[in-house]
């Protein structure tokens, strides 16, 4: 369920507005502002140990976020403009940007993050839950040129992986104890058994 609570003539009117600090919030293309349902917690956890093996990598520890930094997108299917992927690993000229810009967020003309990993919440193919990470911000995040997005379905026990190769994400999926090892991240390696199985 969502709940409308204000409504913005832009992305920039939100961020210099908006001053909501509890809860999970998307701007859609409208200018409302819509409230989340709150994370599935075992999802929370996937992320959270996601993000934590990253942060351990050589010179990565100022870099990686959680869903607490915006991303700013062009509006398709569910018309948000702004996404807080579960895991992002920035650029080391993103922190000067975001102190410029007063704002944890990675707006458009700055330059994309590196890595992105979702994960997925429950519902079938034809669900808003399914499409928005392996449609809407797969063509989102494409347009952005992130180098690599990986989308981590706990509930079909898989991990695909999208490199961006000439402007467009090539995917291949892991299963089982197949590792992955990234390319925009060389020395993150992992399984797939490790990522879905975080506990």
């Amino acid at each position: 369920m969502t709940y409308t609570l204000t409504r913005y003539q832009s992305y920039q009117d939100y961020l210099e507005n908006c001053t909501l600090s509890d809860g999970d919030y998307r701007l859609l293309s409208t200018g409302e502002l819509i409230r989340l349902p709150p994370e599935d917690d075992d999802n929370i956890l996937c992320g959270t140990d996601l993000k934590f093996r990253l942060m351990s990598l050589p010179g990565l520890r100022s870099l990686v976020r959680g869903n607490d930094t915006e991303l700013q997108v062009n509006p398709v299917g569910d018309k948000w403009l702004n996404r807080k992927p579960d895991v992002m690993v920035l650029r080391p000229e993103h922190r000067a940007l975001f102190k410029q810009s007063r704002y944890s967020a990675v707006q458009f003309g700055m330059p994309a993050p590196i890595f992105v990993a979702e994960i997925v919440s429950p519902g079938g193919s034809n669900s808003s839950n399914y499409k928005r990470d392996y449609v809407w911000k797969r063509e989102q995040y494409q347009w952005w040129r992130i180098p690599e997005y990986w989308i981590i379905d706990r509930h079909r026990a898989k991990v695909t992986v999208l490199l961006l190769e000439q402007g467009t994400y090539q995917e291949t999926v892991y299963v089982g104890n197949a590792e992955i090892r990234s390319i925009a991240i060389p020395d993150l390696l992992l399984t797939t058994s490790e990522i879905l199985s975080w506990d």
